[in-house]
């Protein structure tokens, strides 16, 4: 099961009721004002939905609250296409 950059951005501008078009890679928690803890279990949720449940075996994904974190975790793993 593979993802891409853009349905990882996809995902978390679902998961934060936002348009896609504003995520991109230095999205963070920090400059995205409804990014917070809630919100970081929808975006796993988001990504485990479209990683059919492999979310699990990415270390330390719980604690990525950027784009970059995400996409390099998800990289780590081969699952990014």
């Amino acid at each position: 099961m593979f993802i891409t950059k853009k349905e990882v951005f996809n995902c978390i501008a679902r998961a934060l009721k936002l348009n896609p078009k504003k995520i991109n890679i230095n999205s963070n928690s920090d400059n995205l004002e409804n990014w917070d803890s809630l919100c970081q279990l929808n975006i796993l949720s988001e990504l485990d939905k479209k990683l059919k449940g492999k979310t699990f075996e990415v270390d330390k994904i719980a604690n990525a609250y950027s784009c970059k974190k995400i996409i390099q975790l998800l990289k780590s793993k081969k699952f990014l296409k």
